[in-house]
């Protein structure tokens, strides 16, 4: 996800011919955002399953939180890529990343005082 985030990245700064920021260009720029979004959470999803597997949660578990990860932040990405202001698949998208985090946050939790 994140590797076809930054292509579109590119894509847009080849068309737009813009090497650094986004040179005012409003596709450019929500490309840009859409791809530092995932990266700003990807990393704590990714470690939140490393822990979860760590401390014996299912593998069903991990991979049902994974997915449901990964589907929101496809549609937030679809949603960011569409218009710059708050639209349903942002919303969505980040409702859904953070409840993915959340679950995990409290599985770890009742794993460890549990």
């Amino acid at each position: 996800m994140g590797a076809g985030l930054a292509l579109l990245v590119i894509q847009q700064r080849r068309g737009a011919r813009v090497g650094i920021g986004d040179g005012g260009d409003t596709r450019l720029a929500r490309a840009i955002r859409a791809h530092a979004n995932f990266a700003e959470n990807a990393p704590f999803a990714i470690a939140s399953y490393i822990l979860l597997a760590l401390a014996g949660a299912s593998a069903t578990l991990i991979h049902v939180l994974g997915s449901a990860f990964l589907v929101a932040r496809v549609v937030h990405a679809a949603g960011l890529s569409q218009q710059s202001g708050t639209s349903v698949g942002r919303v969505a998208g980040m409702a859904g990343s953070i409840f993915v985090l959340v679950v995990a946050a409290i599985e770890l939790l009742i794993g460890a005082f549990g």
